[in-house]
This record gives structure tokens, sequence and C-alpha cells, in this order.
């Protein structure tokens, strides 16, 4: 260690991708193909090292200098080096002497403040105060605020040629088009985007969240990155994206806690879990055993299933799965209203507790994440469990009471419901009775019906998210299509098609889409409205959904939001691992490639959301021979020559 004085610290990458004998090392998880090393070295310095047994070439390292430890460090690079911005983004540093090893960057250094529970409180790009470099040693000096800790993360590769930096320099269009991430609702579009959500390595959302303004960790994000990923390594081949994959599912299981849970803290002190987010870590762990067996992954997920088995309620129409740890007791839920500004009905409906929301999408996603745990493991302790819970959601889905009341209530609904430019054209006495439904109806009278007449599916086909809050939230609509869609693949007896139905015609037959397209805080159920139309399509043949398919992709380019990640068909719920196919990727950057192939089935839909036919040819080889026909079915001209995709609309591919 070269300190030159008391306020710099110096830190040589070859000293900490090799840990001095002197250095306080303890491994925090290690299996067949993956180990991640905690080291506190160079006066405290916080680095987590990732290595990949069998791919000694490769390893990953985490640097973390604590606040108020140094104003100054200095990152020392021995040897002769050449800097390029790459085109996965960051910057590869390149020796000329190839016994050297070459390092990635992917993303700048960050100032960080966090809590004591490593919320992130605020965050800034790091200054650079001094940059040198001489014939064998590069340096840089990174400026770090007393208050706040500094990130880097870094990446080398073996010493030697090395396919993975001339993987990150040359990308595909696949590559660079933005895909969506449900929780921090920003896009992921390039291989360094990943440490936009990989914070010192655990995966974290990409915004300050209301209501405290933080960020919080992710397993949600984590199970969508590791779908991306997942879908890039069968579209490229490219190493690096299994090394990210495992990355991924190794942070998320070095955050699990003691009792088997995932604890967030997303809008009190407490660091309360959220059963959504849990659940998407479960299923990361699930797709993971998919692929391959490995004792650390089925250790997590065993305890995993065992933590969220514990969290439901006794009803009067069977068990119901909670939404979040404040529902435990009453103190929590009202330390959540006292710190949000939100309320809760403290009812018995339907036999509940009162602290039970009896929010639907968070039940049907256990019972799905549970089913599926049942059917990878053959662990079957949680079945009379699911049986019940499956049966609550099925009674509570068939409540059709008071029929015309809830009609009369949701023809005023519809009225906020309505984009801006046209609620604008409405006569002045609609625009007024509009007004009192947002103020009054939908807060106060609608809860009150619920609680006298619970239900969740209304009239015309909308879905509700609950019946425990007094406010009504029709972005969960899609949420609710969407999970409705995975229960009916886990479940194919369930009579879910005609509910199914009716809620997709109330959004294609309305201006929803325009609604949640006009607000940026909407834009989720937009997205999550795509990915429900996926999951339908990779269930049923129907044109009809591969239409409303095509047209929610070009409204998402239209107002500036990426695409699910299950579109790359990587989503291990929709698709059995052996029967997934990689996804070709375009020339043109602008065309979309929706991948449907699954078992029995070679399919694709190519979306063109400009003003410009473009001719869809392929950069890569792994494009399936298909068929193709227009939106409407018409054959295309010639299948030999360069298919063309009329502007603002879409081909279907298949085999006969």
């Amino acid at each position: 260690m070269d300190i030159n004085n008391a306020e710099i610290l110096s830190l040589p990458l070859r000293s900490i991708f090799e840990p001095q004998p002197d250095s306080r090392i303890d491994s925090i998880v290690k299996s067949a193909k993956f180990e991640r090393v905690h080291c506190k070295a160079f006066a405290d310095a916080e680095i987590l090292l990732d290595s990949y047994p069998g791919e000694p070439g490769a390893s990953c390292c985490f640097i973390r200098i604590p606040e108020g430890s140094y104003t100054s460090v200095r990152i020392i690079i021995e040897g002769v080096y050449s800097i390029t911005s790459c085109n996965a983004g960051g910057w590869i540093l390149e020796p000329t002497d190839n016994s050297d090893p070459s390092y990635w960057i992917p993303q700048p250094a960050i100032a960080r403040k966090l809590d004591t529970n490593h919320r992130i409180l605020s965050e800034n790009a790091a200054l650079i105060s001094n940059f040198s470099l001489s014939d064998d040693i590069l340096s840089l000096v990174l400026a770090a605020p007393g208050n706040f800790s500094l990130d880097l993360v870094v990446w080398r590769f073996a010493s030697g040629p090395s396919d993975i930096p001339a993987e990150l320099g040359k990308l595909l269009a696949l590559e660079t088009q933005p895909y969506y991430l449900w929780t921090s609702q920003t896009e992921y579009t390039t291989p360094a985007d990943f440490y936009r959500y990989m914070v010192h390595g655990h995966v974290y959302v990409d915004r300050f969240i209301w209501p405290r303004k933080w960020k919080i960790p992710s397993e949600l994000d984590a199970y969508g990155l590791y779908m991306i990923m997942t879908g890039m390594k069968l579209a490229t081949e490219k190493r690096i994206y299994e090394l990210l994959r495992r990355q991924l599912l190794f942070s998320v299981i070095t955050r699990q806690s003691a009792d088997g849970g995932w604890y967030h803290g997303e809008w009190t002190d407490q660091m309360e879990s959220h059963y959504r987010f849990h659940n998407g870590a479960m299923l990361l762990l699930e797709s993971s055993l998919q692929e391959e067996t490995d004792a650390v992954v089925s250790n997590a997920l065993e305890k995993a299933a065992e933590f969220i088995s514990r969290y439901s309620d006794k009803t009067d129409i069977g068990q119901w799965f909670l939404h979040d740890s404040l529902e435990e007791n009453p103190e929590l839920m009202k330390q959540l209203c006292r710190q949000t500004g939100s309320t809760w009905i403290p009812a018995n409906t339907l036999g509940k507790s009162q602290t039970n929301k009896l929010i639907l999408n968070t039940h049907i996603d256990t019972i799905v994440t549970l089913e599926r745990y049942r059917a990878i493991t053959g662990d079957d302790r949680y079945k009379n469990q699911v049986d019940s819970a499956l049966a609550a959601a099925r009674t509570i889905l068939s409540f059709k009471p008071a029929e015309l009341i809830y009609r009369m209530l949701y023809r005023a609904v519809k009225l906020t419901l309505l984009p801006e430019n046209k609620a604008r054209k409405l006569p002045l006495a609609v625009r007024a009775f509009k007004r009192l439904t947002w103020m009054y109806i939908t807060p106060k009278l609608l809860p009150a019906v619920k609680r006298r007449h619970p239900r969740l599916v209304m009239p015309g086909g909308y879905i509700e998210r609950h019946l425990g809050m007094p406010h009504y939230d029709i972005n969960y609509h899609a949420v609710n299509v969407f999970d409705l869609a995975r229960m009916w693949r886990s479940f194919p007896e369930e009579e879910l098609g005609g509910i199914i139905s009716e809620a997709v015609e109330v959004v294609s037959s309305s201006s929803i889409q325009e609604y949640w397209a006009e607000a940026r805080q909407r834009h989720f159920a937009l997205v999550v409205w795509v990915d429900a139309l996926y999951q339908l399509c990779t269930l049923m043949n129907h044109a009809s959904y591969r239409q409303l398919l095509a047209e929610g992709i070009i409204m998402l380019h239209d107002t500036g939001v990426g695409l699910p990640p299950s579109i790359l068909g990587s989503d291990a719920e929709a698709v059995d691992i052996p029967y997934r196919a990689s996804s070709p990727s375009p020339t043109d950057e602008n065309l979309r490639v929706v991948n449907l192939c699954r078992k029995g089935h070679k399919e694709m839909l190519v979306i063109n959301s400009t003003d410009t036919d473009r001719a869809l040819s392929w950069e890569t080889n792994t494009a399936p021979s298909l068929t193709w026909v227009t939106h409407s079915g018409q054959p295309l001209a010639s299948n030999d020559s360069p298919p063309i995709v009329s502007s603002r609309s879409w081909i279907w591919g298949r085999v006969p």
C-alpha cells in the first residue's frame, strides 16, 4: 500500500484483484461456478471480489471507500495501457503487453450517501481531480467527499488474447435496444447499464422512489435483468452474459436474510419485506435450477419458500397470501400511514384480519411462485396451502354482487380514465361530474360499496387491485391480467378464459392505453400490459392477441419506453428450458423482434414502429426459417427476398 499523505488512499488494481497475505478475507458465497469473497484491505477499503471457477481468466471487483476515510483515492494501473470508450458502455483498458490483463470499467466512480440499512439516500458521479499517464503507470485520482462513500466496479480479463473485450466492443442491434425494468421504471440498453442496478454486489432500483426518495434493493429488477442476460446469452453466445447471469444469481443469494426472506424498506424506517420482490428472487432461483442443479441455489430457494409460506391470512374463502410484512399487525400499518400519508380500511371483510389489504396481484404471484417451486423441486409441503389460496382466488374472482350499483359507479369511474385530450372535450357538466368522481366517488363511495358488497371483477371487465384501501388504481388492471395469465398457465384447469378475455377487451376497446401513456408514473402499466399480452400469446394462438401485442409495442415506442424482457423468449415460466430459441438480431435497429417460440411452435413477430417501410434482414445466423405474413394475414410477396415491414405495422413469421 502506498499512501502519499493522510488524505489520499492509493489503490493498485493488481493488488486488489490479487489480495495480499495480510488482507482480511471472508468468503461470502462459494459454488462450483461462482465465488465471492469480502476483503478489507488498504485502510479498510471494502472489496467484494467475484471470481468464476472454471473460467479463471475473468473476475469482477466492487470497491467501496467508506465515508469519511479519505478526501481522494488514487487508482493505479501498472503497465502500458490504451484507454478507449466502449460500445457496451464505460471504458476498456487494453495492454500493449499481452502478458498483462485487460480491464473494463462499466460506470464512472459514484459517491453515495447510505443509511444504516444500506439504502441509498443520494449519489453523484465522483469528480476526477487528477489524471496522469507515464510509460508504465496509469494513475487516476478521484475526489471522495467526506460524508459519502465512494464506489467503483472493475472487471479484469485474463492476460493474453481475450474474447470478452472484443464482445464488449462490438454489439448487435439487439444488444442496444431498450428493455424496461418494473421497479426501477427505467431502461437497460447496453451491458454497462447492468451496473446502474448492480451496486456494490446487490441489485437496487435505478431511481429514488416515493415516498422517502431513496434507492432500495429490488429482487424483482434482478429477475428482469436475469431474463435480459439469458436472452442475450442465447442470442449472441457471448461469454460476458453468462458471467453477468451468475453474478446476478449469487448477488441475490448473498442478500438473503437468515430467516430466508429478502427485506427492502421501501416505505418506512423499518426494513419491511415486500413479498412481490421476495417472489422475484424465488422466480430467479427457480429459473436457474431449471437449467442446472446447484446445492447453494437449492438451499436458498428452500429457505425462501419456507419464509413466504408463513405470511398468509386465514379468511372465510381460504388462505390469502399477504402483500408485505407491514400487514402483520396494526401498529406497523399505522406507521405506514403516518410515514406515507396513505390510509387503510381496518375491516374484517370476508373474515380477513383487519390489516390484510386483500391485494389480488401479490396473492396470485405467490400462488404461482410456490407452485413453480413444487414443480421444479418436487417438494410438496405447501401444496395444501397453495390449494386453499387458489380456492380463495377462484372464489373472489367469481363474486358479482350489486351488479346495478357497480355498473352505475363504473360509468363514473370510466370518466376519470380518459386521456387529457379527450377529457378536455367533455361538456362542462360532465367535466364537473368527472371532478366529483375523483374527489368523492372513487376515494369514498366506491370503497364503502366494496366493503358491503366485496367484489374485484367489475362490470365491463375491470379488475381491481384490493379490498382494503380507499383508492382506485387502474394501473394494476394490467398487472392483474398479467398475473391471471400466469396463474392460468400454472393451473390450466381453472376457468379463467372469460375473465381474461373481458379484461383484455376493456383495454383494447377504450382509450386506457393512451391514459397510461400520457404520464410517466403510469408507463409501467403500459409495459405490463404488453407483458400480459406476451403471456397470452404464448398460451394461445389467437391472432387478435398478436395484433394487440404489436399495437402495444408501437405505443411503447411512441411513448419512449422500453419493452419487457420477456419478449426475448427467455421467461422460463412461459417457455420451458428445452424449447427456448435464440432471438435473431435484425440488421435494422428500428425493428423489434418478439420471440414467441415455445414447445411445438416456431414463431416470431417483427414490429416497425417508425414512419418508414423497412426491409427485414438478420445480422446473426440464428434466425429460424419462417413463413412470413402481413399483420392482416396476407402472404408476403416473396419469401426469397427480404420481407418488407410496412411503417407502423408488423409481420408474423411461423413454421406452417
